[in-house]
């Protein structure tokens, strides 16, 4: 190996290690690597005011049982219950996390008597438009996300950390109540969505 080489050899490990501390600690701070999902206790059931724009994609209104343009709040989504994913573009854990969040949602999309009443959603936590629309496009993102460049909404939502899943009851006309609060990524998709199933008490079908 010449000199220049290893030199070149030290420096891209060096830019290697610095970006990888950048991703692991930008706007928002990462909530740490794959864990077990445990049955958490909510810090109270009182959910924050805020609103997000209605999409504009048809598909992804009909999705969340919305019409029209605008602003929504999370209670109008359809009757039964939300996932919000808080996630960051920029968080090596949300990235890791992608494909299981996908499972989720395709075991939901598999189950009728779940498709009709559960909904996911994702908030970018320090995320612009451009990193909210490249996160879904790189990791096939199959349901709605939205920015929160300013991280308003993640503070109101008290999310220290990403990922971080919270579940929420909704009526379809405004109300909303936090029944699901977990910092961290799950390991086992079909273990989270039965733990939600359990502390939404939704009953019905097979788990």
């Amino acid at each position: 190996m010449t000199g220049f080489t290893r030199k070149a050899g030290i420096l891209f490990c060096i830019f290697s290690a610095l970006l990888l501390i950048l991703c692991a600690a930008p706007r928002a701070d990462s909530a740490g690597p794959l864990i077990k999902t445990a049955k958490p206790a909510p810090p109270n059931n009182s959910f924050p005011l805020f609103k997000l724009p209605v999409p504009l994609n048809e598909q992804e209104r009909s999705y969340l049982g919305l019409s029209g343009s605008g602003q929504f709040r999370v209670g109008h989504i359809k009757p039964g219950i939300v996932i919000i994913e808080v996630f960051s573009f920029y968080c090596p854990f949300c990235q890791q996390a992608a494909p299981g969040v996908e499972q989720v949602y395709r075991k939901i999309e598999a189950r009728p008597d779940l498709k009709a009443r559960v909904t996911m959603i994702g908030i970018g936590m320090g995320d612009g438009a451009y990193e909210v629309r490249t996160f879904k496009e790189k990791f096939r993102v199959p349901f709605p996300l939205f920015s929160d460049e300013d991280m308003g909404i993640a503070r109101l939502l008290k999310v220290k950390g990403t990922p971080t899943f919270i579940g929420v009851k909704v009526d379809g006309k405004g109300s909303e109540e936090i029944f699901y609060f977990e910092a961290g990524a799950f390991d086992s998709p079909a273990r989270f969505l039965a733990d939600i199933i359990e502390a939404s008490d939704l009953k019905g079908g097979q788990k």
